[in-house]
């Protein structure tokens, strides 16, 4: 199976080509740093030691040509699963498309004057925001490649950008380079650039995100996190553990409730209020990641005493399943179907990304690679995932086809 599936990606890959509709449709559409087939390795579980199996398989890998030694320093996906932005430590971004590797922008005229550090796709996938050290961040056309919006003002480097679901509406958060307490976060809008609301904190900014109705805006600082109301900027709720504790959060995908890890504890919180619904007890301690299943009834934590990964009942808090991994978890994906779910360490030296059945909890496979797991995200498909190894190319894989080695 291992020589059949990498024959159809070969074949695949020597078909693809560009079209006069291609060419209509996307001005920068080119092979240049198109996507390359690569091999990675798989190992596949048996019943005995015996029967397991140490394979290979061939996946797209992404990298920029013009500096083909610079790792990615961030992307993103649109939400339809069809295209994949990325920054190489420069200022410039690199949109792909995702049916047949081909680079279809690279975003650059009159654009950023310093690396690009964040990314984020409309909601309609027909733009494109970057947030760069210059202190700028820009909404392109993906298609054309042009600036249609330059959000000036914050003078300091835009390191999170996110558009709201709606599409009206960005959020992106920056600090001063080399300063400890200068930390904002601004809303603008889209349609005209506007800088409609601007907060200050003294602590590092992690993330931020809209929920799913567009109405609340969840900021993650080092030891809290922050729930704004966004039609009035007004406070909702501080969402944090033990005062001093650094602390994880998700927000699950209706919206409606927010994880959180930290001393050893997780808590679930209502989206809305930002009252306390939950308080998760385990004879472990808890961890990062924490993150909701995507139908929302479970949520998973990790366990780094017992190099284990938990899910609990979102609603009860009872114990549902435990993944025993071979490293404490520090990354985790759930496919959009939640068929799967993926976890991945932090080894410094090489990173391990092993795959579950996330019904029933059964390991299926584990891939690795040469530098530590950045990042792990699942294609809207639910059967491609994407990998970010250290100074490695992004990797798109395949699960089906690592199913099929099974």
């Amino acid at each position: 199976m291992e020589d059949v599936i990498s024959h159809e990606r070969e074949r695949a890959f020597a078909r693809r080509a560009i079209t006069t509709a291609d060419l209509a449709k996307w001005s920068g559409i080119t092979f240049e740093s198109a996507g390359r087939l690569e091999d990675m390795p798989v190992f596949i579980p048996g019943l005995t030691e015996g029967e397991s199996k140490s394979l290979k398989f061939r996946h797209l890998a992404f990298s920029d040509s013009r500096s083909p030694s610079e790792e990615c320093r961030r992307f993103a996906l649109s939400n339809d699963g069809k295209f994949l932005a990325a920054s190489f430590w420069n200022s410039e971004a690199l949109v792909w498309r995702l049916s047949d590797g081909l680079l279809v922008q690279r975003l650059q005229h009159q654009g950023h004057t310093g690396d690009v550090r964040s990314l984020s796709f409309s909601p309609d996938n027909h733009t494109l925001v970057s947030g760069s050290d210059d202190g700028s961040a820009i909404v392109w056309d993906i298609r054309n490649g042009r600036v249609l919006l330059r959000l000036e003002g914050q003078g300091k480097s835009v390191r999170r950008v996110a558009y709201a679901p709606h599409g009206t509406l960005i959020a992106t958060a920056s600090t001063q380079i080399g300063s400890g307490n200068n930390r904002s976060v601004k809303i603008w809008d889209t349609s005209t650039g506007a800088c409609l609301h601007s907060f200050s904190y003294d602590e590092e900014i992690e993330t931020l995100a809209f929920s799913s109705d567009g109405a609340r805006l969840c900021i993650e600082l080092e030891k809290h996190c922050l729930l704004y109301d966004i039609q009035t900027y007004a406070l909702i709720a501080t969402l944090q553990h033990d005062a001093g504790k650094t602390l994880t959060w998700s927000m699950a995908h209706e919206g409606d409730r927010i994880a959180t890890a930290s001393d050893g504890r997780v808590a679930i919180w209502s989206g809305v209020t930002g009252d306390k619904i939950l308080a998760i007890e385990h004879p472990q301690e808890l961890s990062r990641p924490v993150t909701f299943s995507p139908d929302g009834t479970e949520v998973l934590a990790g366990c780094l005493a017992d190099k284990t990964a938990v899910t609990f009942d979102s609603r009860t808090g009872q114990l549902r399943h435990t993944f025993q991994l071979s490293d404490g978890a520090y990354r985790v994906a759930y496919s959009p179907d939640g068929e799967y779910v993926v976890l991945g360490d932090d080894n410094d030296d090489s990173g391990e990304l092993q795959i579950f059945d996330a019904k029933s909890g059964s390991f299926l496979a584990k891939l690795e690679a040469e530098g530590k797991l950045f990042r792990v995200e699942f294609v809207p498909d639910s059967h491609h995932l994407l990998i970010d190894f250290r100074y490695q190319p992004l990797r798109l894989c395949d699960v089906q086809d690592i199913m099929r080695m099974r």
